[in-house]
């Protein structure tokens, strides 16, 4: 299967979670999600998971990951739906990686960066932040 099908079997109501890596990426003010988090300069494509058949849990342990990967902190996960991102005529491919078969791109992006920040304002004021769950060993 293509990935032009696997984008087009995601439906407007499918959530997507972007990771929240910096704090910077958050309004302490009021938690809510800076356009920051949604620009991909430098790459070309915005790294997302989606939330399907994965439970909450699971969702957390990926964005550890992605995190522990880079190495960076897990602040929380940026929520937005399929809709959203179309909306704004970019597109979302799966695009499974290793440890995260729920792992897509959100592609179409222009290149300038002037442009990303606008789409990338639009998206964050959209996206419900649910902060990192506090977890006991």
């Amino acid at each position: 299967m293509t990935d032009k099908k696997k984008s087009s079997l995601m439906t407007d109501d499918e959530w997507l979670a972007r990771f929240i890596l910096f704090s910077k990426w958050i309004r302490a003010s009021d938690q809510t999600v800076r356009p920051a988090a949604f620009i991909p300069h430098p790459y070309p494509d915005l790294s997302v998971t989606r939330h399907k058949n994965l439970p909450e849990q699971e969702l957390w342990r990926i964005g550890q990951g992605v995190a522990d990967a880079r190495p960076a902190k897990l602040y929380g996960r940026a929520d937005i739906q399929v809709a959203e991102i179309r909306r704004q005529t970019l597109t979302v491919e799966s695009k499974p990686v290793a440890n995260n078969a729920n792992h897509a791109n959100v592609v179409g992006w222009p290149v300038e960066k002037s442009a990303q920040i606008s789409i990338a304002q639009q998206l964050a004021a959209v996206a419900r932040y649910f902060r990192k769950p506090v977890t006991t060993s």
